[in-house]
């Protein structure tokens, strides 16, 4: 237990200093907010079509019940290996406190509509993250899209200062060839296992369209000599899944 209280202590305030950083160092403070994530599998007989019907009562639902901000979404894998779960509900909330109401309120009103997201996707996991942005000049993302994840983890010559650093000048070249990709980092709270990465690196994109014309820009211009450049002595990233994702609503 000691252990673990002490590695989710590390990643917390891995989290704060990163923000911090931004701030000591006069760059644009990253926005920041909660994440939730429910790890989950389909019912005997069910798919995403009935996860999605559930999915639209539940934003009609949000539109009057929460009080604060809250945007769903539903993952379901496209590249991978072996994954835990058949789909993934990802919800974001624009600051920890934020996130903390709309969960009261879903937990004090929301039970009968629970068992309907119950009897289509049962749950297995649950797990609480703070997200920053890294990179994201996008005015209206798509509704549906494609994200690349990537576990992470800082290497003994990195530190959040250099990592900041670094991210200005990898946002300066991504603006420079109009890359329409958006980047954010997830930080794990709470949930977490022993296995779990000290962080994730999200990139959203629009379509797998343009996953693939931001990719190929981004090679032929030379991203991956300096990516290389600027990250290798700082963290170290492994390639995880990809998911087909799908807005469906939530409250403003």
């Amino acid at each position: 237990m000691s252990r673990f209280i002490r590695t989710a202590l590390t990643l917390l305030v891995a989290f704060m200093t990163a923000l911090t950083v931004h701030a000591d160092n006069h760059m644009q403070v990253p926005a920041y907010g909660g994440v939730e994530v429910f790890g989950c599998d389909f019912a005997e007989g069910k798919d995403i079509d009935d996860l999605l019907e559930v999915a639209d009562k539940w934003n009609k639902w949000a539109s009057k019940n929460n009080s604060q901000p809250y945007s769903g979404y539903v993952l379901q894998p496209y590249y991978y290996d072996d994954l835990d779960d058949e789909t993934y509900w990802v919800g974001f909330s624009p600051s920890l406190a934020a996130q903390g109401i709309v969960q009261s309120e879903w937990m004090s009103k929301g039970a009968k509509l629970q068992q309907e997201f119950d009897s289509v996707t049962p749950c297995k996991s649950h797990l609480q993250l703070a997200w920053t942005r890294v990179f994201d000049e996008t005015e209206s993302p798509s509704s549906q899209g494609v994200v690349d994840f990537a576990g992470c983890a800082m290497l003994p010559d990195g530190s959040q200062e250099k990592l900041a650093s670094a991210d200005a000048k990898m946002n300066a070249f991504n603006a420079e060839i109009g890359s329409a990709v958006r980047i954010y980092r997830w930080y794990p709270m709470q949930g977490a296992n022993a296995d779990t990465p000290e962080f994730y690196q999200a990139q959203w994109y629009d379509s797998l369209e343009a996953k693939g014309a931001i990719a190929d820009s981004f090679i032929t211009n030379g991203g991956v000599q300096m990516q290389n450049a600027l990250y290798a002595d700082l963290m170290r990233c492994e390639a995880g899944p990809s998911f087909l994702y799908n807005f469906v609503g939530g409250s403003e």
